[in-house]
Formats: structure tokens, C-alpha cells, sequence
């Protein structure tokens, strides 16, 4: 987008805004299902677990120079640093002690708040540089108030971290190397965005929601809507330079190129940067919650997921200076925020007090599809050749209540061509071996080889032991496969199906000399468990235990797996590794190879067995 006419555009915005006129409910009809086609499902892919035991893991990624290690943030407040042969995880930062108590209606139950974003400066490798975004508790004076002089929920934090050798595994975020860049005071708990990335330019760019509640209304939101009132950071997309020092609190610089700067003039930044009516952080605008973004590694553009109101889930391609409509638009389609009821899109074109240049997604679903679009990232790794050059992303869950998210990626490669954005479909990725995820997806991470992973959980809320994450792999490859997993329910018991509400997933991975298996089985909803095997059959048969988990076998684990505490919600049923020595029934005194060949040929089913279903109440081939 030409700059002076970017400029010109939005100087024509600010005149409109700075009316201050309430965006009218429109009389325009509500459409009750905006988008009718389905999304089809596409390719095929296998998900080998790479470590578990998280609580909430949102995002990962890898460090400049590490090429070994995956770090994951966890929502709860932990930086984990997974060696991604083994799947060890240790603690490469504990920033728990600085987040809100999580949990809106008290422990263990929903919220958006916590550890965020987390993005290493491209020359980490020589500085140790780190950067997190955190949800903190209101203590002293924000860089930027609520707007309108609301109350604030919590502080939006944007902290740089030290490493004091980068070259060495051992060495960990250092505590006492804080530095706060901004603080930004936010009004409601909901919609905080939370990613942070570095672009090819080196600056820092960071995702703001909408302040929260719901329809871009109630207080420290603008009446016209935070998503397109530019005068605060809310439902944007900031750019900065976090070792500069023109801010007016000292701690980070404003790029001179950041679209928003009056022509001519020097940025102030903060908040008197906002005083002329647009911030001068702001690289981008009109997001309601862009909880995910990710820049391509090959071509250097940014694909935000922004998650939607009522209707809606959207893709977007962000350029400099543009505006992605919210809460004008939800989508491509107009948006109603009709008073104090819920909120709806229209079937009118153009919208009542259409800014100009807004700019449509270049995908979007509606929510017979899912309910929050997680982002991810343009796939620019080599082991899953189906998925090259797509962007591929997720749905947290396909409805509210449930452990139903979705994988899915935009059919068209390279969306992005020439400076052309091109608008695609969206297809749903179909896992090997099971019949959907069967899990709450919370995020994606890259590895330092563009490999992908997908960032999970049993509880969709930041409480358990359920996360894991999962590493996408093509089926061509998984002939000598050293991961296995098996989806748990009820209905897969033979002969006959158990109504049951538990659930769960059994995760196996396989040593690199093939003589032990790690295993570790995860369940909700399950009470008075009285054993937990491996048994040898086909699917759809039943056959004999070869390996017991049960508590009076369990010593063979050493300290023993079993959780003797019955599970009444989520938690960690088994967590162990066996051995040859450990096998039972008709592959007692063979070597692992044996069990390892069944798990591979599908010979193979996890059965977790209870006091009330003695034979199995969940149970699930492995694959």
C-alpha cells in the first residue's frame, strides 16, 4: 500500500472518528447461517506425541542458534525447554509468582489471561535477549490507562529477559534481568490477543484484542468500538523497537517507518503519542481478539487468526496501515452490535459507516465450524510434503463444552504471490488412526526446521495435567514410527459400546535403542479405576494383557505409575516406562521388538477398567 495515500486514507478515518458518532444498529437482516458450505476434510497426517504433563501450552518456538530445543509456554507461567530427541522438559523460566490468579470463577475454571507471548531477538545467539507478554495484577501507573477512565482488570506486561550464555543448554532465564518495556492497563479479562513476534526487520510486533467483553462495548471501550478508534492499542497490532529509547518511559523505540507517525514529525510514543488521535505504536488495526499471528519464514508475510464474536472465525494477511474492519465488520460480513443483545452480522453491503480500505480476510468460517480460531503458521518444513507452503492453523473446540478442536490448513499454497493476497477455502486435517482430536487445541509452535507442532489439552482451561505436545508428521514417514498414541472412550469397547463421559489419551514413545517405552495415559472424568493394561488384538477383538499398570503390578514401574487417588475430573492415570523384563502373557520373555511390532501392525488397544465396568469402560486401539 502506497504510504502518503495510506496516510491520506487514514487522516480521512480520523476526521470521521473524531465526531465521536455512535455506530447505529443497522435494519439490515440477520443472517442465521453466513457461511452454509461445510468445510470438507483434506490430507492426512499422523500426530506423534513429544511431551506431556503440560497444564495450558499456548505457543513455541525455537531460540536463534538452538536448533534441539522447542520452548513452550505454558498459560500457567512456565517456559518449558524441550529437547526435542528425548522430550525432556526443564523450567527455563518460572514467571508464575508475576501472573493474575487465573480462573474467572475460581480455580480450574475458564480464562484468557496469563503467560501469553514469548518471542527471542533474532541475535539472541550473541545478546541472550528474550521477550514474554504476561497478564499481571494493577499495581502502579500503566504506560497506557484503561481508555475513557474505566477501571483496569489486569496490566498487559511486555518484559525483556536475560540469558547469560545462550551457547549453553544450562543456562536459564536469569530473574533478576526484568525489564519492563510498556504496561498497558486492560479493562476486561477476555480478548488479550498475547503473541509476540520478530519480523525480518527486527522489531517487535505484538498482538492487542479488543479489551474484552463482548461486541467491542461496555467500559474503556470507544463508543464506534476499540478495534477502529485509534487513539488506544486495543484490537491492534503494535510495532516497536525493544532496544530503542524514545519512548517517554525510556524503555523501547518507535520505528520512524510505523504507519500511524505524522509525516514530517518526531514520534512521542506512549500515551501522549496517542494524543493526536492515533497511537504511534500501532502497525495494523480492527482485530477483535488476534490471539495467534506468525510472520512466514520464507517470504516474511504475517498471518493473524482472529478469533470472532458470534458468527465468524477469520484468516487474515496484515499489511502496514490497514484496517481488518472489526467491529464494522465480523469477517467479511457486516456486523450488528444491536444494543446490549447479542451481536449478529447482516446481510448488508456496504456497511452503515463503512471506513474506507477495509480489508476482508483471506479465509473465514462461521460457527457450525468452531467457535476460536487458533493461528498458526505457513508450513515451511520437509517431513510432511502435503502441507508445503499452506498455512496451517486450528479451531480451540467445535463447540462450547467440549474437547472437539480441529486441525485445519487453507488449500491454497502461497497465498500470498507477487504482493497479490489471494483468498482461499479451508480444508480439515484427518488424523491417522482416530476419529477427530479428541482434545482442546490451545496453539502451534515451529521448530528451528519449520516442522510444526500442535499445542493441546483435555480441559480446555488452564488447570490438570493433560497438555501435550504433538509433532505433525506424514503417514510416509511413520513405517519405523517411535511414537504411538490411542484416543480412550467408551464406545470403543467390544463387544458392546459403554455410556460413559470419561475419556482420555494413552501417549507411548519409544527409546531411540528400542528398549524401553515411555508411557503415559491422561483421563477425565473417571472414578474408582481398578486397572489399566495393554492388551493384544485387532480392533474390533479382545485379546490378552501383555503389559499391567494395575496398582499391585505397578512396582515393576519402579516409583510406580498408578495414581491410587480415584480421578474424579482430568489428570495423569499412568506415567512410567517398561521394559522387556515387564512384558506379560504371550510376549513374556520376548524383547520389546515384539510389543513394539504389535503397536505398529494395530495389534495393540488400551483398556482402563473400573469398579462400576469391570471388562472397560474407555478403551482405544493404538496406532
Amino acid at each position: 500500500m502506497n504510504r502518503l495515500f495510506c496516510r491520506l486514507m487514514i487522516a480521512v478515518f480520523l476526521t470521521v472518528a473524531s465526531l465521536n458518532v455512535v455506530l447505529p444498529t443497522s435494519a439490515a437482516a440477520e443472517l442465521v447461517n453466513p457461511i452454509p458450505q461445510s468445510i470438507p476434510t483434506g490430507a492426512m497426517v499422523k500426530l506423534e506425541l513429544v511431551a506431556s504433563g503440560l497444564v495450558s501450552p499456548n505457543w513455541g518456538t525455537s531460540a536463534p542458534g538452538d536448533d534441539d530445543r522447542l520452548f513452550v509456554v505454558d498459560q500457567t507461567g512456565i517456559l518449558g525447554a524441550i529437547d526435542l530427541e528425548s522430550g525432556d522438559m526443564s523450567v527455563f523460566a518460572d514467571l508464575s509468582a508475576l501472573l493474575v490468579p487465573l480462573g474467572v470463577g475460581g480455580p480450574g475454571t475458564f480464562d484468557e489471561r496469563g503467560f501469553l507471548g514469548l518471542a527471542f531477538h533474532p541475535d539472541y545467539q550473541s545478546n541472550g535477549l528474550l521477550y514474554t507478554y504476561t497478564s499481571e495484577p494493577v499495581a502502579g501507573e500503566p504506560d497506557f490507562p484503561v481508555p475513557f477512565g474505566a477501571p483496569a482488570n489486569n496490566h498487559i506486561v511486555i518484559t525483556e529477559w536475560h540469558v547469560p550464555d545462550p551457547q549453553d543448554d544450562d543456562s536459564v532465564v536469569d530473574p533478576a534481568s526484568q525489564r519492563v518495556l510498556l504496561r498497558i492497563a486492560d479493562p476486561q479479562f477476555n480478548h488479550n490477543g498475547g503473541a509476540l513476534n520478530f519480523g525480518r526487520d527486527q522489531m517487535l510486533y505484538i498482538a492487542i484484542g479488543d479489551g474484552g467483553a463482548a461486541d467491542d462495548q461496555g467500559p474503556g471501550h470507544s463508543p464506534n468500538g476499540n478495534g477502529q478508534d485509534l487513539s488506544n492499542l486495543f484490537g491492534k497490532i503494535l510495532r516497536i523497537d525493544p532496544l530503542g529509547n524514545d519512548a517517554p518511559n525510556g524503555q523501547y523505540g518507535i520505528p520512524a517507518d510505523n504507519p500511524l507517525l505524522p509525516g514530517n514529525t518526531q514520534a512521542a510514543g506512549g500515551a501522549a503519542g496517542c494524543a493526536d488521535g492515533a497511537c504511534d505504536e500501532i502497525y495494523a488495526w480492527g482485530f477483535r481478539n488476534p490471539f495467534r499471528f506468525s510472520f512466514d519464514t520464507a517470504t516474511g508475510d504475517l498471518y493473524v487468526g482472529d478469533v470472532g464474536q458470534n458468527d465468524i472465525e477469520e484468516v487474515d494477511v496484515v499489511v502496514a496501515g490497514g484496517n481488518y474492519g472489526w467491529p464494522v465488520k465480523e469477517g467479511s460480513f457486516c456486523f450488528d452490535a444491536n444494543g446490549t443483545d447479542r451481536g449478529f452480522v447482516t446481510d448488508e453491503q456496504p456497511c452503515p459507516n463503512e471506513p474506507p480500505m477495509l480489508i476482508d480476510p483471506v479465509a473465514e468460517y462461521d460457527h457450525d465450524e468452531g467457535i476460536s480460531v487458533i493461528g498458526g503458521f505457513v508450513y515451511r518444513g520437509n517431513q510432511v510434503p502435503e502441507l508445503m507452503n499452506r498455512y496451517v492453523f486450528g479451531d480451540y473446540n467445535r463447540n462450547f463444552g467440549g474437547n472437539n478442536g480441529r486441525l485445519l490448513y487453507l488449500d491454497k499454497r502461497n497465498v500470498v504471490r507477487g504482493g497479490n493476497i489471494k483468498k482461499s477455502a479451508i480444508s480439515e486435517l484427518r488424523i491417522h488412526g482416530q476419529d477427530g482430536l479428541g482434545m482442546s487445541v490451545l496453539g502451534f509452535a515451529t521448530d528451528a526446521k519449520g516442522e510444526m507442532y500442535v499445542l493441546a489439552n483435555m480441559t480446555g482451561v488452564p488447570s490438570g495435567e493433560t497438555g501435550v505436545v504433538m509433532r505433525i508428521d506424514s503417514l510416509a514417514r511413520n513405517k519405523q514410527t517411535r511414537h504411538f498414541r490411542a484416543r480412550l472412550l467408551g464406545a470403543e469397547q467390544v463387544p458392546t459400546p459403554v455410556e460413559t463421559r470419561a475419556k482420555g489419551h494413552a501417549h507411548f514413545q519409544l527409546s531411540r535403542d528400542g528398549a524401553e517405552l515411555k508411557v503415559q495415559v491422561v483421563v477425565s472424568n473417571i472414578v474408582d479405576v481398578i486397572g489399566a493394561h495393554i492388551h493384544m488384538a485387532a480392533a474390533g477383538a479382545n485379546g490378552p494383557i501383555v503389559a499391567s499398570f494395575v496398582p499391585d503390578t505397578a512396582d515393576f514401574l519402579g516409583d510406580g505409575p498408578f495414581v491410587t487417588q480415584p480421578i474424579n475430573k482430568q489428570g495423569v492415570l499412568v506415567r512410567g516406562t517398561i521394559t522387556a523384563a515387564d512384558l506379560l502373557g504371550p510376549l513374556a520373555g520376548q524383547r520389546m521388538k515384539a510389543l513394539v511390532d504389535a503397536m505398529r501392525n494395530g495389534n495393540t488397544y488400551f483398556n482402563v477398567h473400573t469398579s462400576e465396568h469391570r471388562p472397560g469402560e474407555i478403551r482405544g486401539q493404538i496406532d
